[in-house]
């Protein structure tokens, strides 16, 4: 689930190697299949991977810290194609002051096809995954976007 990260570009150097992980907690929304698919704990572990590739992770006592709510998982009951979309609501505080930098809702979408997995159930693990990867690459696009402070 870890997200690729856009060549030729750089986060501003406020938020170079700033960025501690937080917590990654799920929503309200009691029928959304989070622990089924991809848990906080899986989200949590590619973020921490996703950033330390983007030069954005600190993983202790980072100047700012990241924090994710797990909103909804869409998923498809069946079907050849399956996609799934993915919405996580992203918090960026500065640890210094408290002050939000960053406060997003994204949806990601991913699917997998019969070429990717026979099995409905490994179709639509494989299309979660994704539909998280094309968040978390969303998130870094949008945090190497924020301006210098």
């Amino acid at each position: 689930m870890v997200a690729g990260i856009p060549p030729g570009f750089g986060p501003a150097p406020v938020y170079r190697n700033a960025i501690t992980v937080g917590s990654v907690t799920l929503g309200r929304d009691v029928g959304t299949p989070w622990r089924l698919a991809v848990g906080p704990d899986q989200v949590q572990q590619a973020l921490l991977q996703t950033l330390a590739n983007a030069g954005l992770g600190q993983p202790t006592n980072g100047r700012f810290r990241l924090d994710g709510l797990l909103l909804t998982l869409s998923r498809p009951y069946a079907g050849f194609a399956m996609t799934v979309t993915a919405e996580i609501a992203w918090r960026v505080t500065n640890t210094a002051n408290g002050a939000v930098v960053y406060d997003r809702t994204l949806q990601g979408l991913g699917t997998a096809t019969l070429d990717d997995a026979i099995d409905n159930n490994n179709r639509l693990r494989i299309a979660d995954q994704r539909a998280v990867r094309a968040n978390l690459q969303q998130l870094v696009q949008d945090l190497y976007a924020l301006p210098s402070r």
